[in-house]
């Protein structure tokens, strides 16, 4: 597979203890000649297997938002394009060729591509999924990125286009993790719908969400008969219990925002 110049493209990547999934995306990035992770404090094995790359850079930096540490990753990318990935996206030989045709046309006035996913439980393929397209390809020097309650959002100067092909999202880190990380994003989701500015506050789901009792109930439902996860086996249930329960912790967080006065110290 031919090496894709470091001055054309290179690729961000953000880890804090990865070793469930890194190998596996850095296994699908070797043709491009520099790949530049921005670790936040790792204590697994997820260095020792960056450093055993030779095409990975490996900078450090404090976490304190996605955006903040995006951005500044993009400050250590040198390159025209950037393909700004998560630490459990696997690439598949057609989203990498489609990457490679993107880069060296010339004459398009595109700056930015974006992509579905394909999510996978444990390396299982579902039928379909509630995740929406990233853009995950662009010109450096033409993309910002920002805080959007738990998550961080890409502010683009220029015309987007679209992959044909999807990304593998596949992560595969203990399910306590994602307990975990979950309830600290159902917190700032929580301050987001709260807050009278937010543009998305009366958005169809959001008024679902502050009913705090018909959410989980719908998103159970879609998942598993809209989005036919039902023919997905185990996974497809997994997947739903998932997300129903992301709707779950997210109603007991405004319970608590409104209802109760959880940090009195009487």
């Amino acid at each position: 597979m031919s090496i894709i110049s470091r001055s054309v493209l290179q690729a961000l990547i953000l880890t804090k203890n990865e070793e469930p999934n890194i190998q596996r995306v850095l296994d699908k990035l070797t043709w491009l000649e520099r790949v530049v992770v921005l670790d936040s404090g790792s204590t697994d094995k997820t260095i020792e297997i960056l450093q055993s790359y030779p095409n990975v850079e490996i900078q450090y930096r404090a976490f304190d938002s996605f955006a903040q540490q995006c951005n500044y990753g993009l400050s250590l990318i040198e390159s025209e394009w950037v393909l700004s990935m998560d630490a459990d996206y696997v690439l598949t030989d057609q989203f990498i060729e489609e990457t490679k045709a993107f880069v060296s046309g010339a004459g398009s006035d595109i700056v930015g591509y974006d992509t579905r996913f394909e999510f996978l439980i444990y390396g299982r393929q579902l039928i379909s999924n509630n995740t929406t397209p990233r853009t995950v390809l662009f010109k450096r020097t033409l993309g910002i990125y920002f805080d959007d309650g738990h998550a961080h959002r890409l502010r683009i100067n220029g015309r987007i286009g679209a992959y044909k092909s999807r990304i593998l999202h596949d992560d595969r880190k203990p399910f306590s993790r994602w307990l975990s990380n979950q309830d600290g994003y159902s917190i700032k989701e929580c301050h987001k719908l709260l807050d009278p500015t937010n543009p998305d506050r009366n958005s169809m789901l959001n008024k679902i969400r502050r009913t705090k009792i018909f959410a989980p109930i719908f998103v159970f439902f879609y998942c598993l008969i809209i989005k036919r996860l039902i023919f997905s086996g185990w996974p497809g249930w997994y997947y739903t219990l998932q997300r129903t329960m992301v709707e779950m912790l997210f109603s007991l967080r405004l319970m608590e925002e409104q209802h109760f006065d959880v940090n009195s110290k009487k």
